[in-house]
């Protein structure tokens, strides 16, 4: 089997030769043997006959270096005078091409999905959050808004929204989340958010993965292109 690079090794008796067969199509662009004892010529369109004469000594061996479309192959020859490890040919073969169809794949929202697109995107109910900051900027303003946290198998999902006022708000660099009254941790969050250019504003989501317990003291801090925006709850 022609594999990008192959390396194979075989046995010859002097005076009788040993026959390469490539596929359809041509035999090697480059061919060459390390040993000046050792002959080979062309037979045909797609295979080549490596030879020997005998010589003084029992053993003699030579490298052959061939290249066919873009797979190396590496033999070494040796000769033997034992008929029965004598090897009269090798035939390449090009590796099998199976084809297979794509099964079809369905695809199904997942629980962080879900929770993604409710948290950031759904209506405000008797548990939502509900806190906002507004942080001036100049002539610009950045307003903060914290919806509400959901909890979903294995983790929890904290969404808020960005919003610029008298104009864009620019990119949103991302959020960082903290527990604690005094003493603040940091929470291990990834965050996923949608741009809506019409009303500049950044619709974001945190995931908490592993979801934290027993929080009293919520801190949010998010980067955004007029500077960073915290908001505390």
């Amino acid at each position: 089997m022609l594999r990008p690079y192959c390396a194979l090794s075989a046995t010859i008796v002097p005076d009788l030769g040993l026959r390469l067969i490539f596929p359809r199509g041509a035999p090697p662009a480059r061919f060459a043997l390390t040993n000046p004892l050792f002959s080979a010529v062309r037979l045909g369109g797609r295979a080549i006959l490596i030879t020997v004469s005998r010589g003084t000594h029992k053993r003699y061996c030579a490298n052959a270096f061939m290249d066919w479309r873009g797979s190396y192959v590496s033999l070494l020859v040796c000769t033997t005078a034992k008929g029965r490890r004598y090897t009269s040919d090798i035939r390449f073969v090009r590796p099998r091409v199976v084809q297979t169809s794509p099964r079809a794949r369905i695809v199904r929202p997942s629980p962080w999905a879900r929770a993604w697109a409710y948290a950031a995107f759904g209506p405000m109910s008797q548990t939502s959050i509900r806190k906002r900051v507004v942080v001036t900027r100049g002539p610009r303003a950045i307003v903060l808004r914290v919806r509400r946290l959901l909890s979903v198998p294995g983790e929890q999902v904290l969404g808020f929204a960005v919003t610029g006022v008298k104009g864009a708000l620019g990119a949103v660099g991302g959020a960082v989340l903290y527990r604690g009254r005094h003493k603040w941790r940091r929470i291990p969050t990834a965050t996923a958010c949608r741009v809506s250019p019409r009303h500049h504003r950044v619709v974001c989501a945190l995931a908490l993965a592993p979801p934290a317990r027993g929080v009293r003291r919520w801190h949010l801090m998010v980067l955004t292109a007029l500077g960073p925006v915290r908001l505390s709850w």
